[in-house]
């Protein structure tokens, strides 16, 4: 539910939400919660309880590890403390952290499981994703590319990012396909993009699909991007053990296709 929190677990440095899809991370516009400001609220209402109604000065601290796109629903790890905050935000930026995501798909893959390898980069003008050449790559300069019909395209962050992900095919049904997708790196709207550039665009999603998987997903009654974070995996900051945190989506028609 929009607006709530649902915790998966939580001790004294790390909070796991399960976010819905449609809510913000953080920074949501105005009226609307974001996950963020969703567990201070919870944070602090644990906190008056404990405190037997008391009143704290300081809101509870609260650092976002991992992002979702708002269209995404998914497995968020809080830290609770700025040592946690510190010691997972170091393990993102080394790549220790591990990410799992469910992907129902337009069409079927004649290999069942492979590796997608390639170049990434967000557009100023539009503000999207997009697969580029290495060819394209190469034409960097100044914060921009030139694409092959000689475009000239400047960046969002300024660099083009090399993007990786496995996939493997779990389930297949009347011309979809329900990937399960390791995420080897972490770039904006990185498998919504790659998956569409290969030709099969995740049902739901109204800025990668083709004019194709919009009418099937709108046949199929399919409303949310069809796209869940169902696992992270991380080193917990204080045991220093390596820990899963596992959902299941929410998602209708992920639910539908996954194996029992």
């Amino acid at each position: 539910m929009l607006g709530s929190i649902r915790v998966i677990y939580e001790d004294q440095d790390i909070l796991v939400c399960h976010k819905a899809a449609g809510m913000a991370t953080e920074g949501a516009r105005a009226g609307r919660l974001d996950l963020i400001s969703a567990a201070r609220n919870y944070l602090a209402r644990k906190n008056r309880e404990v405190d037997k109604g008391r009143q704290r000065n300081l809101p509870p601290y609260v650092a976002t590890i991992n992002r979702l796109d708002q269209a995404v629903e998914g497995v968020i790890v809080l830290a609770k403390n700025k040592k946690a905050a510190s010691d997972l935000a170091d393990q993102i930026k080394k790549r220790n952290a591990t990410k799992y995501y469910y992907a129902l798909c337009q069409g079927l893959f004649p290999e069942k499981e492979g590796e997608v390898t390639g170049f990434v980069i967000r557009r100023e003008d539009t503000g999207l994703a997009q697969v580029i050449s290495e060819g394209v790559k190469d034409s960097f300069d100044e914060g921009a590319v030139t694409l092959e019909n000689g475009e000239k395209v400047r960046l969002i962050g300024g660099d083009v990012k090399e993007a990786k992900l496995e996939y493997q095919v779990v389930a297949e049904n009347d011309g979809v396909s329900l990937l399960r997708v390791h995420l080897l790196t972490g770039r904006f709207h990185q498998i919504r993009v790659q998956l569409a550039s290969l030709g099969h665009p995740i049902l739901g999603d109204d800025k990668y699909g083709t004019a194709d998987s919009k009418a099937l997903s709108e046949e199929m009654g399919i409303k949310n991007v069809c796209l869940a974070a169902y696992k992270y995996g991380i080193k917990h900051p204080g045991t220093k053990k390596y820990v899963e945190y596992e959902i299941t989506p929410d998602n209708p028609a992920i639910k539908d296709m996954l194996p029992m």
